[in-house]
């Protein structure tokens, strides 16, 4: 025969028992779920601040390297000026070198003149100086014509200047006339004591001068015939 157990019935119980546990999971979740937010919100706080401290050394860097392009260019223009003035410097110094040479020369030239002058009489060709202008084939020359007499008197000379050279067909000689440049020279020369004529010698492309011949013929004078060669460049005395 079966026996029929009866139990107390306590629904109170078992609803308070769920809800309890119900509540401790929902605790666990929202614990769980809590920190997983607050580890997020840190997360991002720390890579907000990692991304501001990197702007500014971002911000930084680019001020540095403006201010260094600055100063680059600053430097860069210093460099040029001074090396424009380092070039117009030695411009001026070649200039300055050039010009001490040509007064040196012609001092030697007028020198040379005085010296020979002492032991000459009568008409004579003292010097001859040619010196380089700076454009091709331009030369400037100056010749010193000499009368050393008891008188004054005032003579009369006829001159004659050929300059001997050599070109692709070999030798030639050109008259002054010829390669005279600028105002043409009066040949017929009156003078007392000294006579300096100068001009500009401008010869042919091609045209490589060797010597330069000079005659002096004194109108009124037996034998009063002079002539001269010079070497060219032309040499004084």
């Amino acid at each position: 025969m079966s026996k029929l157990v009866v139990k107390k019935h306590r629904p109170f119980e078992i609803i308070l028992v769920i809800v309890l546990f119900s509540a401790a999971i929902s605790v666990l979740i929202w614990f769980l779920l809590d920190a997983n937010h607050w580890h997020f919100i840190k997360s991002q706080l720390t890579e907000s601040e990692d991304s501001r401290l990197l702007w500014d050394v971002n911000q930084s860097l680019d001020i540095e390297n403006k201010q260094l392009r600055e100063q680059v260019v600053i430097l860069e223009r210093s460099t040029q000026i001074d090396n424009q003035a380092a070039a117009r410097l030695q411009n001026d110094i070649k200039a300055l070198q050039d010009q001490v040479y040509s007064l040196k020369g012609e001092l030697e030239f007028y020198e040379g003149i005085m010296s020979a002058t002492t032991d000459s009489k009568g008409l004579n060709i003292q010097g001859f100086h040619v010196e380089a202008t700076g454009r091709k084939n331009l030369y400037h020359f100056k010749l010193v014509l000499t009368n050393v007499a008891k008188s004054d008197k005032v003579i009369e000379v006829a001159m004659d200047m050929s300059i001997e050279g050599m070109n692709e067909a070999g030798t030639q000689v050109l008259s002054l006339d010829k390669v005279i440049a600028g105002s043409k020279l009066d040949p017929e020369i009156k003078f007392k004591n000294f006579e300096r004529i100068e001009g500009n010698l401008n010869f042919p492309e091609g045209f490589k001068p060797l010597r330069v011949v000079v005659d002096l013929r004194q109108k009124g004078a037996k034998k009063a015939t002079v002539k001269r060669v010079f070497e060219w460049p032309a040499k004084t005395g």
